[in-house]
């Protein structure tokens, strides 16, 4: 989409250059054309610069929906799930006040480990029987990599959840996510099912 904007700009840059520079590469121009073919010719320009800003214009707006609705998405799914581990865990308001910031903190953070991650390439895209040895290994290092970094944010935060809560609610939240997670992916299974389920 970008791609396109940008051929677009140089192109009427570089003709505005040309014209600029050299005059006589216009008079060229039109004295090879008759007048009625001159004006023909800009228009279907003209039309041809106007429809691609109108397919780009369209494509911006349909990012910027999707893009929305997952937003609005994304908060829906956070919301329940702080209404789910607070009914969970039988938070009392002192302890939700200490825990919710430390949780937060926790959850950003294994985000980013996520995005991380994800950013660096991720081997399920790709065809394993076509992997050379060096590929496979490296992917299989980096899992561990993966599993360990993950493991190390669990543990820094595991003694910071024993700060501020007793540890059979520790244990709790633990069950919490897990349940949490399920539900959240049978309702994504279910969605994929029946579409049309959710907009009744």
């Amino acid at each position: 989409m970008k791609t396109n904007f940008v051929k677009i700009t140089a192109a009427t840059v570089l003709l505005a250059l040309t014209i600029l520079v050299n005059p006589t590469f216009v008079n060229a121009q039109q004295d090879n054309l008759k007048p009625a073919q001159q004006d023909n010719q800009l228009i279907a320009q003209q039309n041809d610069l106007s429809s691609q800003n109108n397919q780009m214009r369209t494509q911006n707006n349909k990012q910027n929906t999707q893009g929305k609705q997952h937003g609005d998405q994304h908060k829906n799914v956070e919301a329940q799930r702080i209404a789910f581990i607070t009914k969970e865990l039988n938070l009392t308001p002192d302890e939700a006040k200490v825990f919710w910031p430390v949780y937060n903190e926790y959850d950003a953070k294994r985000h980013d480990l996520k995005k991380s991650f994800k950013e660096s390439g991720d081997f399920h895209e790709k065809n394993i029987d076509k992997l050379t040895e060096k590929e496979a290994n490296q992917i299989l290092d980096n899992q561990i990599i993966e599993a360990q970094k993950f493991l190390d944010l669990r543990k820094e935060y595991h003694a910071k959840f024993k700060a501020v809560l007793p540890a059979v609610k520790v244990l709790k939240l633990y069950d919490a996510e897990r349940e949490f997670q399920k539900i959240l992916i049978d309702k994504i299974r279910q969605h994929k099912q029946n579409p049309s389920a959710d907009k009744k």
